[in-house]
């Protein structure tokens, strides 16, 4: 293929492209960069079925997470099979319910166990077999550079799920790889103002984060949208903890915090659930705790205890569009225990759930389950699945959407939702000329 090939975009020397100089593509036929209207060219050697995979954790202190992920991405694909949902919906009348390009959807679900070698030695050969039409998920920043390293190895299409980290829309960034939800800058830019606008002028803030790619994207970040504002806020530094860290006390100096006004919780899934409970037994009733990226799995372990607590999430079932409620209704009548409680959907959830309907959409539109046919009907593409109008950029493969602001609230008689929706923040992404897209070449 050649940069003609797919008008000014060059070619890029990967594993898949030497198998098949040589002849040792095996089963799969690509199509090169069909658009919309092009022959059908399956990934699976069984033209009756097609097979995408979550690699997501189902063990480890990010395994909540991954069973949220788990939830929506199986409900996506029995819509897909069985119809409902958002398939069916005008916004997807590209799909049927019947299949994909005529194809039964089959899945397979690999535990990450947070750990990218891990993941690696499960993904690796599944994709040498050609054996994922796709794959889906990743929550530890390390895993979903891992997946994005085998994405663009193997020219496959990879949608990230709960990782915010910015170099996988950034410095890391790959033709093939997607992301619907926002990046850590965009989190940052849409969470420090929505707690500016509630605490006082004056704050001394400090961060507790995980000793990881996502933690120390989070700790960055936020320190960069604080001192890049007009706010009178004074950083006072942070503390990395290991992932997996559940005792905070021996970490982390009392006098260290004696001063502190404001603590951000830069972590994830049990490590998130480990750090407030510290916190409130620690820190003055005073103190703003903040978790950047709260999930319902972290409410469902603190209970009342979430109450004050400042974050984003991927999703929430408040946002007043009409695919918000379409979803909201379908995840309660698949997972909900049919009781006057209503089930609130998680962000990782909603996630895994938009991303497979998103590549069903842009495989049928094609007309080819091949990576640039994906590509082609996908940069540039408007749609929604529940949080607004989205748009895939052309320039990093970053969705443009809307950041729900929440803070945790007391369980209400009729609603298990922990999350009181703030605002759902717009135009927040720095922009293609601006860090971290300025550092993608795609």
């Amino acid at each position: 293929m050649t940069a003609d090939d797919c008008g000014d975009r060059g070619p890029r020397v990967t594993r898949r492209r030497v198998l098949e100089s040589i002849g040792g593509a095996g089963t799969l036929a690509l199509a090169g960069c069909l658009g919309s209207g092009g022959s059908s060219t399956a990934t699976s050697s069984d033209d009756e079925s097609v097979t995408i995979a979550l690699t997501a954790p189902e063990t480890g202190h990010y395994a909540p997470l991954g069973e949220h992920e788990r939830d929506g991405f199986e409900l996506a694909v029995k819509h897909l099979n069985e119809g409902g949902g958002l398939v069916g919906d005008s916004e997807y009348s590209s799909l049927s319910g019947d299949g994909v390009l005529g194809s039964t959807v089959e899945t397979a679900v690999l535990d990450t166990e947070s750990s990218p070698a891990t993941t690696e030695s499960k993904v690796r050969p599944r994709l040498d077999g050609d054996e994922f039409a796709a794959f889906f998920g990743g929550v530890a920043g390390s895993v979903a550079e891992t997946n994005r390293d085998l994405a663009d190895e193997y020219e496959t299409p990879y949608f990230v799920g709960s990782s915010t980290v910015n170099s996988l829309t950034g410095s890391d960034c790959s033709p093939h790889v997607y992301r619907h939800l926002f990046n850590t800058t965009t989190l940052a830019r849409s969470l420090v103002p929505e707690i500016a606008s509630d605490v006082p002028d004056e704050q001394s803030i400090f961060h507790v984060y995980a000793d990881a790619p996502e933690g120390n994207d989070l700790f960055q970040s936020i320190n960069d949208v604080v001192t890049d504002s007009d706010l009178d806020w004074r950083p006072t530094g942070g503390i990395s903890v290991r992932p997996g860290t559940t005792n905070f006390e021996s970490a982390i100096n009392d006098d260290i915090l004696s001063d502190v006004s404001l603590v951000f919780l830069d972590l994830f899934g049990l490590d998130a659930v480990n750090a407030i409970q510290w916190a409130r037994a620690a820190l003055s009733d005073d103190t703003t705790v903040v978790v950047p990226y709260l999930t319902r799995s972290i409410a469902e372990s603190l209970g009342d205890r979430v109450a004050g607590i400042y974050g984003t999430v991927g999703w929430h079932e408040d946002l007043g569009t009409p695919l918000s409620g379409t979803f909201h209704e379908a995840y309660q009548r698949e997972y909900g225990t049919g009781d006057a409680e209503t089930l609130a959907a998680s962000g990782p959830a909603q996630t895994a759930y938009a991303q497979v309907i998103l590549y069903a959409h842009a495989a049928e539109r094609a007309g080819s389950f091949d990576a640039a046919a994906i590509r082609n009907e996908l940069e540039g593409l408007e749609y929604a699945a529940g949080a607004g109008t989205q748009k895939m950029r052309a320039c990093d493969h970053q969705s443009v959407r809307s950041v729900p602001v929440v803070r945790g609230r007391a369980r209400s008689d009729s609603v298990d939702d922990r999350f009181e929706l703030r605002g759902a923040k717009r135009g927040m992404e720095p922009g293609c000329e601006a860090p971290p897209a300025a550092s993608c070449d795609l």
